[in-house]
């Protein structure tokens, strides 16, 4: 199989994706935190693709994306008052929503859970590919199931060349993390899995506190372990502890992904930005360039223990855990 990339320059490339959808093919699709690799979320045979391609445990829940918040309730039930609260500020964006799902959504879609995880992207290429398809579509990263997301269609290329019918080039992911999934199911908001929304952003809006739950018993995407991980093995350290790499010698091609100024001669430093945001937007990247350079060892300085980089602390806990 040849994999069609759709670049701007190409007449036409919505309505071919949609074309290939309604096919029951799988076509990468950008949004604003990473590559998605989306099917037809009514075609069971186009989502079993899914779980063929990425390698990815069929009890692994997949996210739906929806053009408007008019189609939710075909997909969910018994929404609660904080979601039109929730909606109105943060969809379309980074944003996805546990819910209560309906009895005609598949099983594939939930992992066969009573529950479903919905969104609504925030990307004019992928709301145009929504609105003319006029259907849900489930999209998981577009990479190799538990590998570094794509931010970019050459990652996707990378990851799944070969593997599936085209991808649609939307340039660089703006966000650069995952969406943040918030349970609406309990009485409580929970959120499940960090993101690109931070927990301030949603406190400051519903007026309370939101617990994070750690608990990776609730089955939704991302929730694993071991996660996001390239194929050099992650260590994350202290600041404090930066000044011992000194003092013993680096077996493996290492690199070390550094925050702070500080000099160190024997490793290779590079520098990651200081904000929080900007941190999330090119972490993907990096760990996929560190990769391209054929590093081994990549160790990452850990950020402040700040909420707004909570999500940046998921991230690498999971890339640094046992290899998979």
């Amino acid at each position: 199989m040849k994999t069609l990339v759709l670049s701007e320059i190409e007449f036409g490339r919505i309505g071919l994706a949609s074309q290939l959808l309604s096919d029951g093919e799988l076509v990468a699709i950008p949004t604003e935190t990473v590559y998605g690799l989306a099917a037809d979320a009514t075609n069971r045979s186009a989502i079993d693709k899914i779980f063929a391609v990425k390698g990815r445990p069929k009890n692994h829940p997949l996210i739906l994306h929806l053009a408007s918040i008019d189609q939710l309730s075909d997909w969910a039930i018994e929404i609660p008052s904080s979601l039109s609260i929730l909606a109105t500020h943060f969809w379309p964006g980074p944003m996805s929503l546990l819910l209560k799902k309906h009895p005609h959504v598949l099983n594939e879609i939930t992992g066969g859970s009573d529950k479903i995880c919905i969104r609504i992207p925030n990307h004019p290429i992928t709301l145009s590919l929504l609105r003319m398809l006029n259907k849900g579509i489930v999209a998981p990263s577009a990479n190799l199931f538990g590998r570094v997301s794509p931010t970019s269609a050459k990652h996707v290329l990378d990851d799944l060349d070969g593997k599936i019918s085209a991808i649609l080039d939307g340039g660089q992911c703006e966000v650069g993390l995952e969406s943040t999934i918030i349970d609406l199911t309990e009485k409580k908001p929970t959120i499940l899995r960090p993101g690109g929304l931070s927990l301030l952003e949603i406190e400051k809006v519903l007026n309370e506190k939101i617990i994070v739950n750690s608990n990776l018993n609730e089955k939704v995407s991302g929730n694993l372990i071991n996660h996001y991980q390239p194929k050099a093995s992650v260590h994350s350290i202290k600041t404090s502890e930066i000044g011992n790499l000194t003092e013993e010698p680096l077996e493996a091609k290492s690199v070390l992904l550094l925050l702070s100024d500080i000099n160190i001669d024997n490793i290779q430093t590079y520098a990651m930005p200081r904000d929080p945001y900007k941190y999330g937007q090119i972490l993907y990247s990096t760990l996929r360039l560190m990769d391209d350079r054929n590093f081994e060892k990549i160790i990452i300085e850990l950020p402040p223990e700040k909420s707004d980089w909570y999500a940046i602390h998921d991230r690498i806990k999971k890339a640094s855990f046992k290899k998979l």
